[in-house]
């Protein structure tokens, strides 16, 4: 007699917590509103689709265009494995670029949902001053008035 895990029970592959993969339609994810732990691993899998799908971070909801240095799986492939660790609190918001427009979306929540704001003032530098600004600003002034000069001294 052989004992089979229960139905209702996948087993993930090692190193994921959370799989995401192609519904039944071909143009969905099979999860796409998703809660998790900060530290935890969702894994975008897939194989032998029918048709080529990846994952694309975009920037605000609605978006159908990937966000430029967002988190992205690549090309858009039959097979995908992909892999991310959610370090922090955020919204991870994610398309497939060929089926943007067709609502091919997905969500991650990561703990709170909301990235922390960190304050990157530093009270020993002056906000107002730029001296690549200053510097040419100088340059110009210092160009003029030899300039000006030069037509003076013509002129006596």
């Amino acid at each position: 007699k052989v004992l089979m895990p229960p139905a209702d029970e996948p087993v993930l592959p090692e190193g994921c917590d959370y799989v995401v993969g192609i519904d039944d339609s071909g143009y969905a994810y099979d999860v796409i509103d998703l809660s998790i732990e900060v530290g935890q691993t969702v894994c975008w899998i897939w194989e032998d689709e029918s048709m080529a799908h990846n994952v694309a971070q975009i920037e605000n909801e609605g978006d159908t265009n990937r966000m430029l240095g967002g988190k992205y799986s690549g090309m858009a492939m039959t097979t995908v494995d992909y892999r991310v660790t959610f370090d922090e609190n955020q919204t991870f918001l994610y398309i497939c670029e060929p089926h943007a427009t067709m609502d091919m979306i997905g969500k991650v929540v990561v703990g709170t949902g909301i990235m922390e704001e960190v304050d990157e003032t530093d009270s020993s530098t002056d906000s107002n001053s730029v001296p690549g600004f200053t510097a040419g600003l100088s340059g110009i002034a210092l160009a003029a008035a030899v300039i000006m000069y030069g037509g003076r001294k013509s002129e006596l």
